[in-house]
């Protein structure tokens, strides 16, 4: 049971990499233009799906110095992507949200990532999506159970 598991683990990898390996080259053009770092682009989608937070909760995460942190930050903010802000509870902490500008830029590439995604959709069939729209469930429930052991653990 423990080797079927196991196999079964490896051939899900397997496809994972091979969906990764040809989805690359659909990216859309969006995503290829863009002029940011990957920590910088990490910043963004946190700020966007998080809102306001200090350095502190960005560098952690992503396992970087508070001065590197501040460094993306000063870049980002140079760029007019995001603004640093006094917290109003605490003043001795910046908080940093996005900009208008900032807003825009990622809600365009979330708005063409999602237009990718529908577009494949489009070229299968209902068996298929019901197969999708059931492991995606699963997934999203693993993920949900996964972040409530890391708020009690």
């Amino acid at each position: 049971m423990a080797s079927q598991y196991r196999n079964q683990k490896e051939r899900i990898l397997s496809l994972a990499e091979d969906f990764f390996r040809t989805s690359r080259n659909q990216v859309p053009r969006d995503w290829h233009r863009l002029d940011l770092t990957m920590p910088q682009l990490k910043v963004l989608f946190s700020l966007f799906v998080d809102g306001p937070l200090p350095c502190s909760s960005l560098a952690e995460p992503m396992g970087v110095s508070l001065p590197t942190m501040n460094g993306v930050l000063e870049r980002l903010k140079e760029r007019g992507l995001i603004v640093r802000r006094p917290d109003h509870q605490d003043r001795r902490r910046i908080l940093n949200s996005l900009t208008a500008r900032g807003h825009r830029l990622i809600d365009r590439l979330w708005t063409s990532h999602q237009d990718w995604l529908s577009e494949l959709l489009d070229r299968m069939d209902s068996a298929d999506l019901e197969t999708i729209e059931q492991a995606l469930a699963i997934i999203v429930g693993a993920l949900s159970r996964q972040e409530q052991h890391a708020w009690t653990g």
